[in-house]
């Protein structure tokens, strides 16, 4: 008994270990990374919340993250009106968060945008802590805990995890909400229900396109009743109503107690719209009935609307007017690390042999099917910005490399498992704290990575803070900078260092549909390079630099030229 509670301690330091080294790493990433292009909008939002006052469109990031980092910005006087967010207000959010980083200095947007992004880190710690749990239960510890080392050192985790954004909250959200459900199939009772209810609160108030698990959780409690008529009818119809009344009762308080009936005549016009699903027109009739909090349908009417909007996205050298289904498939072959990638490729061949012997139970699909299905909604959304979108199907694809792992830890074959679980790590932190330009070796890493992908895959607006070094650097006089971002380049460069080459975003910015460029030195944003944000006849804009080889690439995200 002595040397089993002296191994469980054993495993349990060594996650705490990699706990407090991922933290680490995170802390500095959340310090060293440039503002990427919504967090502004994000800190405003947060800044807005805690003053009861968050009600600028266009309302689609949920609670959880505002009421984790609001206090930060809240700290600091910001250059914003008095008035913002009054009952009605219809200024946009983007553009009202404009004027903190135009309007602060570098060092105190540094020092808000850092105190913001700490709380953030909670929920890579509690993510972590989850895998490690649920990781036990299905393996062994040892399993577990090499499944934690994999999600510490991922790189898209890692540098997301860092920042004021949801990704990660989404993540924690998700594998919680399955979790539960996991636990809920193995005991039904109305308590195990409730948590149910609970996680789904939790994933909802992380991210509005978490709202499908309202209608996942109650039918998984039907399911689960049909294959086990023990289940009282009472205990049914408790654990259905726990697993609904809880998320809305929570929804209710998260959103400060704005409420709102929505009017017939404004579902009809929804029904009637091609690009709105004719369930959630069905669905929204309930609100006739009983109130909505208002931010919270307001923000899911609006990113139906984004979720069916043509939206360009870059993929494989060509610009893909409405999205690509294998998007993230393909983001997924050169975005994850090549150890993560044969762990999970064996883990899935293991799982095989498993399901043809018949060794799966049916809860064992309740961590086997989430990181699938997760990745089969986002590639139905033409809002594919990058393969941060499908973190949450993450813990899900390194519980199926635990099958992998967990036949690996035999015999010599431990020894491959350690080479795979360093070479991991060493992948992920060769790129340190570049790790949202992340590429992996297939890819020949983050400097070929504009051959694959762009936006938030490389270049996210971060790179202003590694241009000044690289400037300061190389005692750069002169240089032209065409940036795509959030970040205000004038906090960095003074008008007689930096010349701005202003993006097509507008016919009045630009005098052609191709950049006309001088001698001197250019500073790229990469996410600009290819024109898939620009109207067609502006695609080309950039590219009198396509077939040049950039001098340097700027923490891999600003390419930088010189024109003799």
């Amino acid at each position: 008994m002595l040397l089993g509670l002296a191994a469980k301690w054993s495993e349990t330091r060594t996650v705490l270990v990699i706990l407090g080294s991922m933290l680490a790493l995170q802390i500095y990433g959340a310090w060293r990374t440039g503002i990427t292009i919504d967090e502004p909008s994000h800190l405003l939002s947060a800044y807005l919340y805690w003053r009861g006052a968050d009600r600028l469109p266009p309302a689609d990031v949920p609670p959880l993250m505002k009421i984790v980092s609001g206090w930060a910005p809240n700290l600091f006087p910001l250059p914003l009106p008095a008035d913002l967010g009054h009952e009605g207000d219809t200024r946009h959010e983007w553009h009202a968060s404009a004027a903190i980083t135009a309007k602060l200095p570098a060092d105190t947007l540094r020092r808000i945008f850092f105190l913001a992004r700490l709380p953030m880190l909670l929920f890579p710690l509690l993510t972590a802590w989850l895998i490690w749990l649920w990781g036990k239960e299905i393996f062994s510890p040892a399993t577990a805990a090499a499944l934690v080392f994999l999600f510490a050192f991922e790189p898209t985790a890692l540098a997301h995890g860092s920042l004021l954004k949801n990704d990660l909250a989404a993540t924690f959200g998700y594998l919680f909400f399955w979790y539960r459900v996991w636990l809920y199939w193995k005991q039904p009772s109305w308590k195990t229900a409730a948590w149910i209810g609970i996680a789904t609160l939790v994933a909802c108030m992380a991210k509005l396109s978490m709202l499908i698990l309202l209608a996942l959780g109650p039918s998984v409690i039907l399911l689960r009743r049909i294959t086990d008529m023990k289940s009282g009818f009472r205990v049914v119809a408790v654990s259905l109503v726990l697993a609904l009344a809880i998320p809305y009762a929570g929804a209710i308080a998260a959103y400060q107690f704005e409420m709102q009936w929505v009017q017939e005549s404004y579902i009809d016009i929804l029904a009637s719209h091609p690009k709105i699903p004719k369930s959630f027109a069905t669905v929204a009739n309930l609100f006739r009935i009983i109130p909505v909090p208002s931010n919270l349908w307001r923000g899911t009417v609006s990113l139906l609307f984004a979720n069916t909007s043509p939206a360009t996205v870059y993929m494989n050298g060509k610009a893909w007017p409405t999205g690509h289904p294998l998007y993230f498939l393909v983001a997924l072959a050169v975005k994850m690390p090549v150890a993560l990638q044969v762990l999970l490729g064996a883990g899935l061949a293991l799982l095989v042999v498993r399901l043809f012997l018949g060794r799966l139970e049916v809860a064992d699909w309740f961590w086997i099917l989430p990181g699938f299905l997760y990745i089969f909604m986002a590639s139905q959304s033409q809002l594919q910005l990058g393969v941060r979108l499908i973190l949450p199907a993450l813990p899900f694809g390194l519980l199926l490399a635990g099958v992998a792992v967990e036949w690996l830890r035999q015999g010599r074959r431990k020894y491959l498992l350690a080479g795979l679980l360093a070479m991991a790590a060493v992948e992920s932190l060769r790129v340190f704290p570049h790790g949202i330009a992340f590429f992996n070796l297939w890819a020949r890493g983050p400097s070929n990575g504009l051959r694959y992908l762009a936006d938030s895959n490389l270049d996210w607006g971060q790179g202003l803070r590694d241009l000044e070094r690289y400037v300061k650097a190389n005692n750069i006089r002169h240089f032209r900078l065409a940036y795509f971002g959030a970040d205000n380049p004038r906090n960095y460069f003074d008008a007689d260092l930096m010349e701005t080459v202003p993006p097509p975003w507008s016919d009045a910015w630009v005098k052609g549909t191709q950049l006309a460029v001088k001698p001197g030195i250019y500073a790229v944003s990469a996410t600009l390079l290819p024109g898939h944000y620009f109207r067609p006849e502006y695609r080309r804009y950039f590219s009198a630099f396509w077939n040049r080889n950039p001098v340097a690439k700027v923490g891999y995200s600003i390419y930088v030229y010189r024109i003799d």
